[in-house]
């Protein structure tokens, strides 16, 4: 069997680490937010749990009280933002996630880049 190459952990590498420096708006024990380094849209929140879970369907029963958080804090950061335009909230999985480590996206507004 062919296993995947594992790919680079922005998140933990980066984010987490301090290397990249980042603008948080939320922080706790468990999870970060934090507006995207390189935005796809104009307005673009990523949020992460601070434990490294690779993606949605590695979640732990477990680890399921980290993912509540991080909608709650969905929600409470979307409450922020001008509704009347519209919020997408986004997470990927498979060819589409470009790094291993579950996330979130808050997006709002135009999109400023592929």
């Amino acid at each position: 069997m062919i296993q995947e190459e594992e790919k680079y952990d922005f998140y933990c590498e980066e984010a987490l680490s301090g290397k990249t420096k980042i603008d948080i708006l939320f922080e706790s024990e468990d999870v970060l937010a934090f507006y995207h380094t390189r935005p796809f849209w104009e307005k673009h929140i990523v949020i992460i749990p601070k434990k490294h879970i690779k993606d949605l369907i590695s979640v732990s029963d477990e680890d399921m009280h980290i993912i509540t958080q991080i909608l709650t804090v969905a929600r409470d950061l979307a409450k922020g933002l001008d509704l009347s335009e519209g919020v997408k909230v986004l997470t990927n999985l498979g060819k589409f996630q470009d790094t291993p480590h579950v996330h979130f996206h808050l997006a709002q507004g135009k999109q400023i880049r592929d």
